[in-house]
């Protein structure tokens, strides 16, 4: 087995266009992403509608004057934390960042002395683990393309690696996990201490955290290859389920505005890392409920990977 692991790696290092991804497009990414997100302004942007006067009681706010109301994918993209316009006299607040933050928002309003940075509590290394998990789920799905092109003669690798079945399909998971996680514990890291990020969250910490998000990324990244036929196939329904939890999670912002959303959030794997960051940076009392969660769905997503192969393969 662990020759078979020692072939998958070499094809992947080999292939250099196919690791231009993981070893420097992705890094890029990150390196970036912890940059801008170490240097957020923790004012909130709330733009008003109209020619409207308000003093706000509180200095964590940055007023942007507009013309006219914005459209709904510019609150989604963060350029607006909250819109204020004006309906009779009466101030209306449009925000998808939860009821919690539109009555903050309506406080200040009415004159009240309002801290916005007490909802979410994240810091650095919370806005570090939100931005990365995106692009390193996609990853995990990326670096199967070698398996997705020998799952047709899957049978014959198998008789001459001379391993089991599980075995060959542990090998693939196992070498993708190795390229996921050690350029991205290696980048995050080396960031951290460049750009001098003061962050409660230790080093060991931090790759901690990294490492079980690779993992989760391998298993989800085996899960999709197992069920399509084609990278093609793979690539699309994985950005699409990626895109669409990631920001239920709340992995970039809170995005929930009403209970639904909020409960199938806290049901994402994604939820469970972002939260057990927050809960290391706040020092709060921490249970390893989320990190079980973690590693119990990511088990999930491996057993059904390895009954769909088999499946697929005697039929």
């Amino acid at each position: 087995m662990i020759n078979v692991i020692k072939v998958i790696l070499y094809r992947m290092i080999k292939s250099k266009s196919y690791l231009v991804m993981p070893i420097f497009i992705i890094p890029i990414v990150i390196a970036c992403s912890i940059y801008f997100s170490s240097s957020f302004v923790t004012k909130a942007n709330i733009g008003i509608v109209g020619d409207y006067n308000i003093n706000f009681n509180s200095e964590e706010i940055n007023i942007i004057k507009l013309q006219n109301k914005v459209m709904l994918s510019d609150l989604a993209k963060n350029k607006y934390d909250a819109v204020i316009s004006f309906e009779d006299g009466k101030a209306v607040v449009d925000t998808i960042k939860g009821n919690d933050f539109k009555n903050k928002v309506e406080k200040t309003i009415n004159g009240e002395s309002v801290t916005f940075k007490d909802g979410e509590k994240r810091g650095v290394a919370a806005n570090i683990i939100g931005y990365i998990t995106m692009f390193v789920i996609l990853l995990g799905v990326m670096l199967y393309r070698f398996f997705l092109d020998d799952k047709r003669g899957i049978a014959k690798r198998i008789i001459s690696a001379n391993i089991s079945y599980g075995q060959y399909i542990l090998s693939h998971l196992i070498s993708v996990f190795i390229i996921i996680f050690i350029p991205t514990s290696i980048v995050t890291v080396l960031c951290k201490e460049l750009f001098h990020l003061d962050t409660t969250v230790t080093i060991f910490q931090l790759i901690f955290i990294i490492l079980i998000l690779s993992l989760l990324s391998s298993a989800f990244g085996l899960l999709i290859s197992s069920s399509v036929k084609e990278m093609q196939s793979a690539s699309m329904l994985s950005v699409m389920i990626n895109i669409i939890t990631t920001l239920f999670a709340g992995s970039f912002f809170t995005v929930s505005n009403n209970n639904l959303i909020t409960k199938i959030g806290s049901l994402l794997p994604q939820k469970h890392i972002l939260d057990f960051t927050i809960a290391l940076e706040n020092n709060d009392v921490i249970t390893y409920g989320n990190v079980a969660s973690v590693i119990a769905i990511t088990i999930i997503m491996i057993f059904c990977s390895f009954l769909i192969n088999k499946y697929k393969s005697y039929s």
